[in-house]
């Protein structure tokens, strides 16, 4: 099945956003904090780039990272 591309990355940012937030408040455990910071990189090193059809893997693998570290 193929997904819209942009909807994807928007779906991976909000999420980063919300995984931040947490962090922030205290929700996610601090022992994550170097976990976090290195999926926080890639993300942005993804969103650096325009969207690509090919990228639909990298997107949810680290959405699924994202949701190991902090699943709320």
């Amino acid at each position: 099945m193929q997904t819209d591309p942009k909807a994807e990355r928007l779906l991976l940012q909000q999420l980063l956003g919300e995984t931040r937030a947490r962090f922030r408040q205290g929700k996610t455990r601090f022992a994550l904090a170097d976990q976090l910071m290195d999926v926080d990189l890639e993300i942005r090193d993804l969103l650096a780039h325009p969207p690509s059809a090919d990228e639909d893997s990298s997107v949810r693998r680290l959405m699924a990272r994202l949701r190991a570290l902090d699943p709320h």
